[in-house]
Formats: structure tokens, sequence, C-alpha cells
């Protein structure tokens, strides 16, 4: 098992979270912080980590404009 390191970042590009988490392999990592990013409802994604290495990041979907907004 290694020692993920799961970076939060909210639409504004700040970092309000951070988490550690045990996982075998980086598949299981990143299934694990999708799984977490739906805890966290004001993040827009999480980068993992592996040590110093950028493993991915996993954001969730963008939000289509509301019709009120579609046109400016």
């Amino acid at each position: 098992m290694r020692i993920y390191q799961f970076h939060f970042y909210n639409p504004k590009g700040a970092y309000p979270a951070l988490d550690f988490v045990d996982c075998v392999d980086d598949g299981t990592a990143t299934r694990e912080a999708f799984s977490q990013l739906r805890q966290h409802g004001t993040c827009q994604g999480v980068d993992v980590f592996d040590g110093d290495r950028l493993v991915g990041r996993v954001e969730r979907p963008l939000r289509p404009a509301s019709p009120r907004h579609a046109n400016l």
C-alpha cells in the first residue's frame, strides 16, 4: 500500500481540503478520489498525488448555463 495525497480544489482554484489515503495502486486511488469528491460539495475537483508524482485529476462535470444566462 502507498499513501496518496488528495488535493481538493474549488472553482476559484483554491485548495480548501487535503486528505491522505492508503491505496494499493493508482487506479484504486483515482476511484477513491472520485468517491471522496462527492462528499466535498464545494469542491470542483481533486488532484491525486503519489509523493511528488501527479497521478491524475478528477473533476466534476461542468454544469450547463441556466437558460436565463445562455444569451450573455
